[in-house]
């Protein structure tokens, strides 16, 4: 029995010998693979009286500039909102399990709102809008207070 116990403590020690050794001759694999990609992305939204963005119609409109962005599967996507209108706003993406309130800032005084998730692993477009009553035409358009976030390699 003690014979047993004395190969089992020595069959440890090679064991957590060689685990440490794997780990310390390669210390920026280990670091590397704990770490997640993570990708920053600035938004800024502007009403129709700031210019936000001249549409078709030849008039000023609503909008989050940029409207759409890429990230790659998997990442962590930082999101900061600089929100120059006065009202609030949302960045709303159920694919992304994103549902924001974007709060009121000013002109002279923008509002910064910052979220986080995770893209998904499945590269595609994936839809946001804002679901806050603002300016009815922009919310109806694509790249004004609508946007696709891309995922892919």
């Amino acid at each position: 029995m003690r014979a047993r116990l004395i190969a089992l403590s020595i069959l440890s020690a090679i064991v957590s010998f060689a685990v440490a050794s794997a780990v310390l001759a390669h210390p920026a694999q280990a670091h590397r693979a704990s770490k997640q990609a993570v990708k920053h992305v600035h938004l800024v939204v502007k009403s129709d009286a700031e210019h936000g963005k001249k549409g078709p119609d030849g008039k000023w409109h609503d909008a989050f500039l940029p409207a759409s962005f890429t990230v790659k599967p998997g990442t962590k996507v930082i999101v900061s909102v600089r929100n120059y209108d006065e009202g609030a706003h949302s960045f709303s993406a159920p694919g992304l399990h994103v549902n924001v309130l974007i709060r009121g800032g000013g002109a002279t005084k923008p509002r910064t709102t910052r979220f986080t998730f995770v893209a998904p692993k499945k590269a595609g477009k994936y839809q946001w809008w804002c679901n806050q009553p603002c300016d009815p035409w922009a919310m109806a358009h694509l790249g004004y207070m609508r946007g696709v976030v891309v995922v892919r390699s």
